[in-house]
Order: structure tokens, then sequence, then C-alpha cells
């Protein structure tokens, strides 16, 4: 009985401080989860606004959305940065740093928030100060884009295309003549301008792959940050229409091993791929398996229908497959607000 009455101040001394280097270990954590969350929040606002101070009270408000030991982290608590993240090879980390363009939003607990220990110290009460650190970054991107050729795009928005020919055509028109006017490959091509715009004002360098596809899928470019070739690919298209069938599939499948070609997918790099369609998916390979086979390469699928003739369920599908997310536009104004919506929420990472 001696013997346990000597020893149970210090049992009781050792609990306490085990029961407290538990708490302080959950407020760090608690913390460091409230800043990711913050961090990516502002970092996901940053790159599809571009606004800092939106950003920043995006980061404000998830920060007091998601406490951490029974208080949150206020602004005054923390430093919120934006600057340039970048690395150059998969085995690299993220190197944050100031610079024009940002791309990445950096949240640091400054030391002036403090957490009470459940128990004191020799009767005296001990707080902690926890310095945590999260920085979240718009990673570099290879990017496949996919883009419907088949017959129905020579038709606008506005009419069913029934094989009898635009209305925008001449009488005379035929396949292999230049596009309509008011066609949806007009406003496809007008779109991807619009996302091409967006990669070119991006600090980094974002790569892209251009696959079309109508009965059979192609292969246009492989991976270049030399937009204009794009362009030129889609102008030429532009110029001789051919038309034909709609092999979703097959485009999904083609563009996946793209964006994966060796010697010119980075390692380090996000691989998206953009799929886009005005119809139904009328030959060739099932488009969902395509999609599936695409998320287990690791390349994250966007669907893109467009017009009152695309097959939204099969699209949305595609998009549910392919871990990414469906996107659909009924005309061309629309289908230009997608593709800079896609271009500008591309994904971001915790970097730190």
């Amino acid at each position: 009985m001696a013997m346990l009455a000597v020893l149970m101040p210090v049992m009781i001394a050792v609990a306490a401080f085990a029961i407290n280097v538990a708490h302080m270990e959950m407020a760090r954590t608690e913390l460091q989860i409230s800043m990711d969350v913050a961090t990516r929040a502002a970092g996901r606002v940053l790159a599809v606004t571009g606004d800092q101070q939106q950003a920043v009270q995006i980061a404000e408000q998830l920060l007091n959305a998601n406490p951490y030991a029974n208080q949150t982290l206020a602004l005054s608590e923390a430093e919120i940065t934006f600057g340039v993240s970048t690395r150059l090879s998969e085995v690299e980390r993220y190197d944050f740093g100031m610079g024009n363009n940002p791309n990445a939003v950096k949240i640091e607990s400054n030391g002036t928030n403090h957490v009470p220990t459940l128990f004191p110290s020799m009767g005296v009460p001990i707080q902690i100060r926890p310095i945590k650190t999260s920085i979240a970054t718009k990673v570099e991107l290879d990017i496949a884009l996919v883009i419907d050729r088949s017959g129905s795009m020579a038709y606008s928005t506005s009419e069913e295309a029934d094989g009898s020919g635009p209305d925008a055509a001449d009488d005379d028109w035929e396949w292999g003549d230049p596009v309509p006017p008011n066609s949806r490959w007009l406003d496809t091509v007008a779109a991807v301008d619009t996302f091409l715009q967006v990669m070119e004002q991006s600090h980094h360098d974002e790569r892209v792959t251009l696959t079309t596809y109508a009965s059979k899928a192609h292969v246009d470019l492989d991976l270049t940050n030399d937009y204009n070739a794009v362009r030129h690919v889609l102008d030429g298209y532009s110029a001789a229409f051919g038309g034909g069938g709609t092999n979703t599939g097959e485009g999904i499948t083609k563009g996946s091993a793209a964006v994966q070609k060796k010697n010119h997918a980075r390692p380090w790099a996000a691989k998206v791929l953009i799929v886009m369609s005005d119809g139904l998916s009328t030959t060739g390979t099932e488009p969902v398996s395509a999609a599936q086979m695409a998320a287990e390469d690791q390349v994250m699928v966007y669907s893109v229908s467009f017009s009152d003739e695309a097959d939204t369920v099969t699209m949305g599908e595609i998009a549910e497959a392919g871990s990414g997310k469906h996107y659909h536009a009924t005309d061309g104004t629309q289908l230009i607000q997608v593709f800079e919506d896609i271009a500008r929420g591309l994904p971001t990472l915790i970097t730190f």
C-alpha cells in the first residue's frame, strides 16, 4: 500500500502527460486538415477566377467552417501568400516562391494561435502554439483534346441533323467542302480557341494533344505547347469537312494513348482528357468502357455534350467512369463558357 501511495502521483502525472501529448497531436492534425481544406478551396478559386481577394475570402470561410481543438484559425493568426510553385521532375518536391501570374496559394499559421493543454504541468497551465503550412498548386498538365468531327457537326444547334443537308449550306454543298457557317463544328473551334487562350495565360507549361474522330479516330497532334498548331489542324478540317459516323470510344482510347505516349508525356504532369460530342456514339468502341480504361491509366476524363441531340446520359456516364466531370452546352455561347470553365478549373493539388 505504501508503494502504491508513492507511485499513484507518478502514474497520474504520466497519464496526464500522455493525454496532453495526444491532445497536442490531435490539435496539430486538425489544424493541418483545416488549413489544407482552406488552401485547396482558395487555390481552386484562384485558378478559376484569378481573383486573389476572392481566394482569401473563401479561405477565411473554410477556416471558420473547420475548427481545430474547439477553435478556429483567424486570418490574423495566419499568413496567406500567392506565388509560383514548380518542379522539374516527378521525384522532386514542388518549390514555392514569389512570382508573377501566381499558380499557388500558401497558408501558414504564424504561431500566435494558442491551444491550452488539458492538464497543467506542475500546477502551471501550458499552451502550445502549433505552426503549420499548407500549399495548393495548380499542377502542370498534359491534356488530350478529343473532338467530334462527325457529319452532324456540320449542322447548327438550332436544326436537326437528319441527313438532308445543313440549312446554311449552299445547294451544291457536299462533304469535303468548307464547313457551313453557324455549324456546331465552328462553334467548337471557337470554344477550343478560348480554352487555348486560357492555357496561354498559364504560368506553367501546359501541353495539349489533339485527337479528332468521326467513323474513325485520328491523333492529329502529339503533346505540344504550340497551341497555334492545334488551331491550324482545326482550321484545316473547317476548310474541308468530311463528316462520317461517331466513334466516341475510339476517340477516347486514342486520346488516352496520346496523352501517355512515351517521349512526349511528362511523368510528373497530371493527365486530363476532354472529350466532346454532339450526338450519339454510333459505331466502334464502347465509350464508357474506354473512359474506365483511361481512368485506370490515371487519365481523368471530362466529357462535354453539345446540342439538344447529344446523348447526355452516356456522356455523363463517361465522365463518371473516367473520374471526371460532365458538362452540357446547348449552343455555341454556352460551349465557349464550358471550355473556359474546364480550363480554369483543371486539377489543383496540396503540394506541401
